[in-house]
């Protein structure tokens, strides 16, 4: 037995089924998320990085990784 992931548009995805149905296939639905992009994610490190220097500089401490965990 194989796995395959497929990627298929919200167009196809009624002739998708129908067709694994014919085939008397087994499959798994999974929503893809979009991705972030490199410019994106990099951004997003400078802003971290840049609120944590200046907590160090104001002399403030910031919260335990399990706090804002807790929180979710």
């Amino acid at each position: 037995m194989r796995e395959v992931t497929l990627n298929i548009p919200n167009t196809d995805y009624s002739f998708f089924q129908r067709m694994v149905q014919g085939f008397g296939w087994k499959y798994t639905e999974r929503l893809s998320e979009p991705s972030e992009s490199k410019e994106e994610v990099l951004a997003g490190l400078d802003r971290a990085f840049a609120e944590f220097r200046q907590m160090q500089l104001d002399g403030r401490k910031g919260r335990r990784a399990e706090e804002l965990i807790d929180e979710l």
